[in-house]
C-alpha cells in the first residue's frame, strides 16, 4: 500500500477518535458543568490535538516511505 494511503487512513481514524472523544467529554461527561465558553475552549483543545496529530501522522509516514526503485 502506498504511504499516502496509509497516512490518509490513519489520519481519518485519528480525527474520528479525537472528535468522538471531544464530543463525549463535553456533551456527555461534563454536560451540566461547563459554560458555553468553557465548552468552546475544551473543544478548541481537542481541535488542536486533532490538527497536530493529523500533521504528525503525515510527516512520520512521509519520512518512512520507501524510495522509488528504478
Amino acid at each position: 500500500m502506498k504511504w499516502w494511503k496509509k497516512a490518509l487512513i490513519a489520519s481519518l481514524v485519528w480525527l474520528v477518535l479525537i472528535i468522538g472523544a471531544g464530543i463525549l467529554h463535553t456533551e456527555l461527561i461534563l454536560h451540566d458543568e461547563l459554560t458555553p465558553a468553557q465548552a468552546e475552549a475544551v473543544m478548541e483543545r481537542y481541535g488542536n490535538a486533532g490538527g497536530f496529530g493529523f500533521v504528525a501522522i503525515w510527516i512520520v509516514l512521509f519520512l518512512r516511505r520507501k524510495p522509488p526503485t528504478s
